[in-house]
């Protein structure tokens, strides 16, 4: 409208003397405010059945996962991820569940608070409750050490979704391709794993002695990143605790204590996504007795190609193997969770999208040994997105038995899965 009176306005002038009229027509147009704050996440529900134990609907938990971000007047941002859930399965007539384990029915976890921003064009910085990925493997941790998992269903879901915050101070310094991050570990938090009366553990839980959130236990890490043409990499130092227990007495002790020094590499090669991990760990503490414990080094390697050749999907084969230095015959006990001077551990994972990627198919397979005969799972799962707030998904995990006693005792919790989410 504006526009078109300004020129009908032009008609009526004409032109002056001197060719066009030369008056100026300023045209305004109302813009709406960015917003400053953004709020979204997902409710859902879940349900687990077991076919191969007397536990039979074994879960019924509705979710809400809230994430908040917020821009401060001088372009700093504030982000917030916060997880609750309720289980109902212990609430219902006829459940096969005499007990609840400790934080199973109601959990709240504020997995992520930060503050972040620039102090200059090349300095960023990061401090708060938040998650840092180390390396290139998607389904085998070996230099990413910073964040410890939720780990009470193993198998069920892929490492990026079990990841838990841990407070750290970061900054990040970035030189043409390079990024150079140096972090604080202020917060000493452990992977969750199976409690007492859950389907993976009949015994009891013992006592825990873990280090405080002092200053005297702050944890220190290193990394020097870059990304290139057709290929990145990663260096990186750790000097924290590790995600290890080790007995004394009844106690389960975690100031387990080691510097890590790793790197990873991966390469794009046509239709390949060819990745490479290493890992060195000073010392370890490791049970020889329920009293006694040494210290060990260890070395961790992966390999790993992933094809993407295939329309709408790819299929990808991960391998590693951890060897114990100086290994004595007594680590391999349940004290250890048994383990071998070397360990292999191996993932293949096939994934397609098919009816316009609105339902994806994704199998995974995990085994443990050089010849799978530790036992492991396999997992089949099926996401159908009904629309754009609106998904289910499916599947069955099978956990299979072997050489290994406390894999081997996960067998018989082979269970169907379902979860029915909405976002907002």
């Amino acid at each position: 409208m504006l526009l078109g009176a300004s020129l009908a306005a032009h008609a009526e002038d004409g032109f002056d003397d001197d060719g066009f009229d030369t008056d100026e027509v300023i045209i305004a147009i109302d813009h709406e405010p960015e917003a400053r704050g953004l709020l979204y996440g997902s409710i859902d529900l879940e349900a687990h059945y077991n076919f191969d134990n007397d536990k039979d609907l074994s879960l019924l938990k509705t979710w809400v996962d809230v994430i908040g971000e917020y821009k401060l007047d001088n372009g700093h941002k504030i982000t917030s991820n916060l997880k609750g859930a309720h289980d109902f399965i212990y609430e219902l007539d006829g459940s096969n569940y005499t007990a609840k384990p400790n934080g199973y029915e109601n959990e709240i976890n504020l997995n992520e608070l930060t503050l972040e921003g620039s102090l200059n064009p090349k300095l960023d910085f990061k401090v708060g409750r938040q998650i840092v990925v180390w390396g290139k493997s998607d389904s085998i941790r070996i230099t990413d050490i910073l964040n410890p998992l939720d780990n009470r269903i193993p198998g069920l879901v892929d490492i990026k979704n079990l990841r838990l915050g841990r407070t750290m101070s970061k900054l990040d310094y970035y030189v043409d391709e390079y990024n150079l991050s140096m972090i604080a570990l202020h917060e000493n938090r452990f992977t969750e794993n199976p409690a007492q009366y859950s389907d993976f553990k009949l015994t009891a839980d013992k006592p825990t002695n873990k280090p405080d959130n002092q200053l005297d236990n702050l944890g220190v890490a290193l990394s020097l990143t870059g990304a290139f043409k057709g290929y990145d990499m990663g260096l990186y130092f750790a000097d924290t605790y590790i995600d290890k227990a080790y007995l004394k007495g009844d106690t389960l002790f975690y100031d387990n204590k080691s510097k890590m020094l790793g790197g990873a590499y991966n390469q794009v090669i046509d239709s390949f996504l060819l990745k490479a991990e290493a890992a060195y760990f000073d010392q370890i503490k490791y049970n020889t007795d329920i009293n006694n414990t040494v210290n060990s080094a260890r070395t961790d390697v992966l390999l790993g190609v992933e094809y993407n050749g295939i329309t709408d999907g790819s299929i990808s084969y991960e391998i590693a193997l951890r060897k114990i230095h100086d290994y004595l015959d007594t680590m391999n006990s349940a004290l250890n969770g048994y383990k071998r001077e070397e360990e292999y551990q191996q993932v293949v994972r096939f994934s397609q999208a098919y009816l316009n990627q609105t339902l994806d198919l994704s199998v995974v397979l995990s085994a443990m040994g050089n010849s799978a005969q530790d036992g492991g799972s396999a997992r089949v799962t099926l996401d159908y997105a009904i629309d754009d707030q609106l998904s289910v998904s499916g599947g069955i995990i099978d956990y299979i038995g072997g050489d290994n006693p406390m894999i081997d005792s996960y067998q018989e919790n082979d269970r169907m899965f379902v979860k029915l989410s909405h976002t907002f």
